[in-house]
């Protein structure tokens, strides 16, 4: 696979999946815009809600799924249809508001910087706005990404549910991912780190709006017990992967 390009001729975009948030997703690409001016490309997830609409009006260019298939595929819709544009890099976030575009030009700044890494936001642990249950999932997500990746982590541990993150295409697009939905986040950063791509943590702030302004598509039960699952399949794949892959890496 060939090395991500030179920063100076790395091109990025601003990637927003959006699944049924048509309230917030248009001044989520109004702000990704004027904080950026880089080009803003939504996925529609099947939405129901006029948010492809939204976008449109926003400024944004718009690829639909005709029907709802989860954030991994969304973002792998959205990352080959980004590398069909000749963009070399995708700075993800999410339609919810919840990630601000004040911290897009440190994600851009980064991808100049280590153009090879995948460049992971990474939220404060604890605060009075952030719910228990986000702590508690944190934790146990985190806990596991360093178990199935601490010999090629470094020391480094980003956050492993943020979806704010800075992706270098070619190299994610060649990881082989299994995971399709929100599980995938995880998935691309296990496997992105036994491959060698360097994962970074770069800190960002987030906003969390009260319980009854909350609009999620996660679901507690059934999408923990995935990522549960996902990260089990993992580790079991890499107690083997020293006998299956013992030299392959994308990158040295």
């Amino acid at each position: 696979m060939p090395d991500a390009p030179h920063p100076s001729l790395a091109r990025a975009c601003v990637l927003v999946p959006v699944y049924n948030n048509a309230a917030t997703v248009g001044d989520v690409v109004r702000a990704a815009t004027a904080a950026t001016g880089l080009p803003v490309l939504v996925l529609d997830d099947g939405s129901t809600d006029g948010s492809g609409d939204a976008a449109k009006k926003a400024g944004a260019e718009v690829v639909t799924h005709e029907v709802n298939a989860g954030k991994g595929q969304a973002l792998l819709t959205g990352w080959r249809a980004a590398a069909d544009r000749g963009f070399s890099h995708a700075i993800c976030m999410d339609a919810d508001g919840q990630h601000l575009a004040e911290d897009l030009p440190a994600f851009v700044e980064a991808i100049a910087r280590e153009p090879n890494a995948i460049h992971a936001g990474t939220r404060p642990k604890t605060g009075p706005n952030v719910p228990r249950s986000a702590e508690i999932g944190r934790a146990i997500s985190d806990f596991m990404l360093w178990a199935s990746s601490a010999k090629e982590l470094a020391g480094e541990l980003p956050d492993s549910q943020c979806g704010f993150r800075a992706y270098p295409i070619a190299h994610v697009l060649a990881l082989h991912l299994v995971a399709r939905r929100y599980s995938m986040e995880m998935e691309v950063l296990v496997r992105a780190a036994w491959l060698g791509v360097p994962l970074k943590a770069l800190p960002i702030s987030v906003f969390y709006p009260p319980a009854e302004e909350r609009v999620s598509h996660f679901h507690k039960w059934r999408d923990n017990g995935r990522i549960v699952s996902t990260y089990t399949r993992l580790m079991l794949i890499r107690l083997v992967w020293p006998i299956t892959h013992p030299r392959k890496k994308l990158l040295p």
